[in-house]
């Protein structure tokens, strides 16, 4: 796992200093609206060490990064892929080129275009130096806000998946179709 750099972004691995701003994340009930129910501090604490832990194994089946604003040095999201098989779950995959991607932002960073412009360099990374071919994401149907970033970042229906979820979107990207550059050299 590397850090890169966008226009007005670091994404950098996820690590230790970055504890508070998970806890914040999964524990803000709006956060959490479109994804689960919140958790408790606890829970979002054993779930950030866990995801460390994972982080930390030879061919880890989680990578998250954190999403730090240039202009202030503030950490403002976490984003990811995960490839673990989830029983019964929308995307069950074992390939280890298809993963599944997700973001989440502090609130106060919504609305500037800033989570196209952290998934855009996380798909670029992905195919770039992760070996992908494929990347979806899996959200509610209600949830149009991402709805929107999915669509400017690229990715289209993924009619094979839909067909078994209906309260899910699954929406694929493909490393054949994309063009797009967002990592700064």
């Amino acid at each position: 796992m590397h850090s890169f750099t966008t226009e007005r972004l670091l994404i950098r691995p996820l690590s230790i200093q970055d504890k508070a701003l998970f806890i914040n994340l999964y524990t803000d009930a709006k956060v959490m609206r479109n994804i689960a129910a919140p958790l408790s501090d606890e829970k979002a604490e054993k779930a950030f060490n866990n995801t460390l832990s994972i982080m930390n194994k030879a061919q880890p089946k989680i990578m998250s990064w954190a999403i730090v604003n240039i202009i202030d040095n503030r950490a403002i999201g976490i984003q990811g892929f995960t490839w673990s098989p989830m029983k019964n779950g929308p995307l069950s995959n074992t390939k280890p080129s298809v993963a599944e991607i997700g973001i989440m932002l502090l609130r106060s960073s919504s609305g500037k275009l800033l989570p196209e412009e952290a998934i855009g360099s996380l798909i670029e990374y992905g195919f770039k130096h992760l070996k992908l071919e494929q990347i979806n994401a899996c959200f509610t149907k209600e949830n149009l806000a991402t709805a929107r970033v999915s669509k400017k970042a690229g990715f289209v229906c993924n009619l094979k998946e839909n067909k078994d979820e209906p309260g899910q979107r699954i929406e694929s990207v493909f490393k054949n179709n994309w063009l797009r550059s967002y990592i700064k050299l």
